[in-house]
């Protein structure tokens, strides 16, 4: 398959208004565009797919990946792809999937995240995008992975709410962290502290060891961050009744941030998409945090991220799409919806972080 790749950058252009209803039934007029779903059922060699007028027309098809084809049929069938794109699509299957989901990205938040975080999502016919060796002959891929890591400072922040109350920056951090990596990998202090054991391992033995420098990772985290999180339902009391508006608010984004990621779990890959992935390394970070600017974290992040990609790294999220199943691509798309609604409530929450754009 060709694979289809939409960027978050450039998903704001997209829009709604051309989205079907789901069909109940197969030979269901399917709203505007007068198509039954029936209607996009291979037929011979070629597929019946529609023009803008909602007349079928059939478009022999001999190189495109049978996958792609199934996957058009099903978006249309439960109402995420849009007729109209077949010809914007110049009738490629491929073209129009990525249409579908450009718009679907759109709708979920895209044009928020492209304030923050820099993020692609692919429908391929592989889960490995830098080998390109074919999965499973049957299955599609979807994955999100970075081209480049945000950045987001948070020292000043921990600092304004320990004012309020000695717990809320531990509180608000794991919240606001814990949210994001249930989607995207993160980079932070405790991925530096590992570097720096990793680093002083790697000296053990050396006849000059005292030489060596360790970046300090520990003296750079706020003693805060020590203390036991408080509850949801402590941190909303707290966010009803501070005075401070900044702080209420994120408080208020953070909580809501945590809620939206919690919407559906991750769904598991199967063995042998594991064992294509098995040689990877590990998935590239959407997001570096650290407490200052070029703080401990940032040195070991930036040594660190020199190894990236010495090997293929493993995509941050990866959904396996059965393209003739409803329920596998619906389960895929709301799987994305619910990474990008989280990713767009992270962006929301960096708006409101004082210290970033002095110190970043």
């Amino acid at each position: 398959m060709s694979t289809s790749t939409a960027s978050y950058q450039n998903s704001g252009r997209c829009n709604s208004s051309g989205i079907l209803s789901p069909a109940c039934e197969a030979g269901t007029n399917s709203g505007a565009s007068g198509l039954a779903p029936a209607h996009l059922m291979g037929q011979a060699s070629g597929v019946i797919l529609p023009k803008l007028d909602g007349a079928p027309v059939e478009y022999r098809i001999s190189s495109e990946d049978p996958r792609a084809i199934k996957l058009a049929q099903t978006l249309t069938i439960i109402g995420i792809a849009d007729p109209c794109d077949w010809e914007e699509a110049k009738r490629s299957p491929a073209g129009y999937v990525q249409a579908a989901l450009m718009r679907w990205l759109a709708l979920h938040g895209g044009g928020q995240i492209q304030q923050s975080f820099a993020l692609n999502a692919t429908i391929s016919g592989s889960p490995d995008l830098y080998c390109g060796e074919e999965g499973r002959q049957e299955l599609l891929y979807l994955m999100v992975d970075p081209d480049s890591a945000g950045y987001m400072i948070l020292g000043p922040t921990l600092d304004r709410l320990e004012h309020i109350h000695p717990r809320l920056p531990a509180t608000f951090y794991h919240q606001f962290v814990g949210a994001i990596q249930r989607w995207e990998r993160l980079y932070d202090y405790r991925d530096a502290q590992d570097r720096v054991e990793i680093l002083r391992e790697w000296a053990e033995g050396e006849a000059d060891q005292e030489q060596y420098e360790f970046p300090d990772v520990e003296s750079c985290i706020p003693a805060s961050m020590k203390l036991r999180p408080l509850s949801e339902k402590q941190v909303q009391r707290i966010a009803d009744s501070t005075d401070d508006q900044l702080c209420r608010q994120l408080l208020q984004a953070a909580l809501d941030l945590n809620r939206v990621s919690r919407r559906v779990r991750r769904p598991e890959i199967s063995e042998d998409t594991r064992e294509a992935l098995m040689d990877s390394n590990p998935p590239l970070p959407a997001l570096l945090v650290s407490f200052k600017r070029h703080d401990s974290v940032c040195a070991c992040y930036d040594d660190e991220s020199q190894a990236f990609l010495e090997a293929t790294p493993e995509p941050n999220l990866i959904v396996e799409i059965n393209p003739a199943g409803c329920a596998s691509v619906r389960r895929a798309f709301d799987t994305l919806a619910v990474l990008c609604e989280t990713m767009a409530a992270a962006s929301r929450v960096a708006a409101l972080l004082p210290g970033n754009e002095q110190e970043g």
